[in-house]
């Protein structure tokens, strides 16, 4: 499709934050959504009834504000699920309280450089920080409903989602309450793979210390759990068998991560994947 063609289709974009006392984030995230270039976006906030000034300073951004809710929730998926439902726009996008757009022109490359016609779910790839070892890098590929037999192979803050996509395999799985976008994530892959565009450009900074980061095994423990209606038998006994390893080498992790040597091993790790300047 040629590009001025493109150009002209410039569908609305439901930029959705989920927040609980985040006075001293929500505002970098909120002007990184309004300073994007692209135009045909509203912002929908979801505070779980938070007692700080976190809705105060999101009603500075009322002029691009299309719904702001501020009640309580059942847990970050939950609130996620709310901002879907109130959400006007023909794709959505998770930007969370402390995460930001890696600069202001993603939104316009992704939705008036590419044909989007044909796909339910656009990924990219982010920039990590916060990394303890503090050797940050990209991540983000091409990925297969197989590659989720193994990891967590894509990053939620990487994704732009049509929001008919959840009428046609539900919303997120409020049972799992650190791993419900990779449950939901597993479910589309499976089913949609052919839905799926991958684009080799990166949209966002992620916060790798986020709750899933700090209870990593208790994540693992849902991954097992929904591995097990997604994935083969076989798939799923290996996972079982694997858990006592992968607590070993978080636990590990954690101990030597502030070490020289540890540092040094990340850098050659990810020599390849360090971050864009």
């Amino acid at each position: 499709m040629p590009k001025q063609v493109l150009a002209m289709q410039k569908p609305l974009v439901s930029i959705i934050t989920v927040c609980y006392h985040a006075e001293e984030l929500i505002s970098e995230t909120l002007n990184s959504a309004v300073q994007q270039t692209y135009d045909n976006i509203e912002l929908v906030i979801v505070d779980g009834a938070s007692k700080d000034k976190t809705v105060e300073v999101a009603k500075r951004f009322q002029t691009h504000i299309g719904t702001l809710i501020s009640e309580p929730d059942k847990g970050i998926y939950d609130a996620m699920n709310k901002g879907i439902k109130a959400s006007k726009g023909e794709w959505v996008y998770f930007l969370n309280a402390g995460d930001s757009f890696f600069d202001e022109h993603v939104l316009e490359d992704i939705f008036t450089k590419n044909d989007l016609t044909k796909y339910d779910l656009v990924y990219a790839k982010v920039q990590t920080k916060n990394e303890p070892s503090g050797i940050d890098y990209v991540t983000g590929e091409k990925i297969i409903f197989q590659d989720f037999f193994s990891r967590y192979p894509i990053c939620h803050q990487a994704t732009f989602t049509r929001k008919t996509a959840f009428d046609k395999i539900g919303l997120y799985d409020i049972q799992y309450r650190l791993a419900a976008d990779t449950e939901w994530f597993a479910r589309f892959f499976k089913l949609f793979s052919d839905k799926a565009l991958f684009i080799e450009r990166v949209v966002a900074f992620y916060d790798i210390q986020g709750t899933t980061y700090h209870k990593r095994m208790e994540g693992y423990k849902e991954y097992l759990h929904f591995g097990k209606k997604h994935f083969p038998f076989y798939v799923s006994i290996k996972n079982q068998l694997f858990y006592p390893l992968l607590w070993m080498k978080v636990k590990m992790i954690r101990s030597f991560q502030n070490a020289s040597w540890f540092k040094k091993y990340r850098e050659q790790k990810f020599r390849k994947k360090r971050p864009i300047k």
